[in-house]
């Protein structure tokens, strides 16, 4: 890997404007929620819950689009097709249990390969073959969808269609709010074999996927809600939105594991520093990196409340939307975990599930008046965390305090300050905030993920050499890709002088995160 930092001081001497510039012809997350890939951080079909999502081409191009939704513990697809938007179209779908299985219905006409709308809308249920087939941790069996029931998804932009070969651009470009009359056949029939005993008879796109292709031209945003109809809430949050993805068109054929987001050919990364600084680095393997960097936060932070008089739930989702590409051999191409993340995907079948466990710091809790967690006596003292379930070993086999680490096994993670009840997760930690030294109903919390103590030795006892264990960096940053957002849900049990009546609300607030620089770069 080269190194290559943009400080204030470098781009100045680039002549400013130039290098931020530059940075636009590399991969870096846009703030204004505009790009080639889309991350959408939770969907969930738990606790009677549905998720809305939609995406929105906001350019003149058409455009192909890739659509995957990953479960949630080690992101194998349950569901993968190809999506083909007119310019300024709109796709819109609705994810829901039927009957244990995940299910996508779409009302929306824009095409898709395969063709899913039909003639009065669509269903396509979740598929168990990606965790079946190679990947059957926690003892699932063929057909066994509960590790599908919540995950995350995602939109990479394969590339732009035009009319130059074969008129697909044309064909999908609605006229009046209509198709054109046989439009979306002809995609189908672009990546269909009639025959596979005839040869020369495929479809256009089987024999050259880049016909009528241009690269990637950006200006997708999207987004997902969490509904819950009976109880009358719905959660909504915005897709991230990442640029430079690619330079190059990357069409392929639907239901097939590429692109991905290490198919992108641009392999530098961007971010703004916690100073306004603009930094990047140039990876010279793999270009996940890339998009991997510009997640890279060494502390994630939010706030919480379970506010009893209120009915109040907190629920942190948590996600690492590049985490297979570091622990999952067939995905990272090594037995050994890539950095910064320090566990693979592996268990014994028998003894536990499988796993790939990350130790996060539960760093400090506050209430809303600054106030944490403090010895009884001597409130000054070093602080006694609350109690995270699974709660983790002592640091002294006679001292009942827990330390404050936790793990975080999988892709898509929930931490929940309550019951747990909002999203229903499979995947659950629980904070207890009601304890001898720290009782409070609201607040703020702080995950550290860079530097934490660590019982290596698993002999129970953190001594000296293993208090301060850090994560190798990622580039130059330290900490892990992560995204996520807090959901917040209350409950008004008197609606004035109705009888009988309760009033949900609530909503999400993004993750708030910092970045730290590797020691070598100070």
């Amino acid at each position: 890997m080269n190194r290559k930092n943009l400080t204030a001081a470098v781009l100045a001497g680039l002549a400013g404007a130039a290098g931020i510039v530059g940075s636009a012809q590399a991969v870096n997350i846009n703030p204004d929620g505009l790009g080639e890939v889309l991350i959408y951080p939770y969907y969930t079909t738990n606790a009677g819950n549905s998720t809305l999502l939609s995406v929105v081409n906001t350019s003149e191009d058409a455009k192909a689009v890739k659509v995957r939704f990953l479960e949630g513990k080690n992101s194998r697809e349950v569901l993968d097709f190809n999506l083909y938007l007119s310019p300024y179209d709109v796709w819109t779908a609705s994810l829901w249990d039927d009957d244990g299985t995940p299910t996508m219905t779409t009302g929306d006409n824009s095409c898709t390969v395969p063709y899913i709308y039909g003639d009065f809308g669509g269903m396509q249920a979740f598929l168990p073959y990606g965790m079946n087939d190679v990947d059957p941790g926690d003892d699932t069996v063929l057909g066994d969808m509960s590790r599908a029931t919540e995950g995350h998804f995602e939109m990479i932009e394969m590339g732009t269609l035009t009319d130059e070969d074969m008129g697909s651009a044309t064909a999908i470009t609605h006229v009046g709010g209509l198709l054109p009359e046989g439009g979306c056949a002809q995609l189908v029939a672009a990546w269909t074999d009639p025959d596979d005993t005839v040869e020369d008879d495929e479809g256009y796109w089987l024999m050259n996927p880049s016909y009528d292709m241009a690269p990637p031209s950006g200006g997708l945003f999207g987004g997902a809600a969490v509904v819950h109809v009976s109880s009358g809430t719905m959660y909504s949050y915005d897709a991230k939105a990442i640029n430079g993805f690619s330079w190059s068109q990357m069409h392929d054929v639907p239901g097939n594991t590429s692109p991905n987001l290490n198919s992108g050919d641009r392999n530098t990364g961007y971010v703004f520093l916690d100073n306004g600084n603009l930094f990047g680095f140039e990876f010279e393997e793999r270009t996940v990196d890339a998009v991997s960097y510009v997640f890279m936060h060494d502390q994630l932070m939010n706030e919480w409340t379970n506010e009893l008089a209120v009915g109040g739930n907190t629920e942190w989702v948590v996600t690492f939307p590049t985490k297979h590409f570091y622990v999952y051999q067939p995905n990272s191409g090594s037995v050994d975990p890539v950095p910064p993340f320090t566990s693979t995907w592996n268990g014994d079948y028998e003894e536990r599930p499988q796993t790939a466990c990350e130790v996060i710091l539960l760093d400090t809790i506050w209430d809303r008046n600054e106030v944490s967690p403090g010895t009884p006596d001597d409130p000054t003292g070093d602080p006694i965390p609350p109690i995270v379930s699974p709660a983790p070993p002592p640091t002294d086999p006679n001292d009942p305090d827990p330390i404050v680490p936790f793990e975080i096994c999988y892709e898509t993670n929930v931490i929940a300050f309550g019951d747990g009840s909002i999203l229903g997760s499979s995947s659950l930690h629980s904070i207890n905030t009601d304890t001898e030294f720290f009782s409070a109903e609201t607040g703020w919390m702080r995950l550290q993920m860079d530097d934490y103590p660590y019982d290596e030795n698993g002999d129970g006892m953190i001594d000296e050499e293993e208090s301060e264990l850090s994560r190798e960096a990622l580039g130059n940053l330290e900490g892990l890709p992560v995204t996520g957002f807090a959901i917040q849900r209350f409950e008004n049990q008197f609606v004035g002088e109705a009888e009988n009546k309760v009033a949900n609300y609530g909503g999400i607030f993004s993750h708030k995160a910092s970045r730290k620089l590797g020691s070598q770069y100070y």
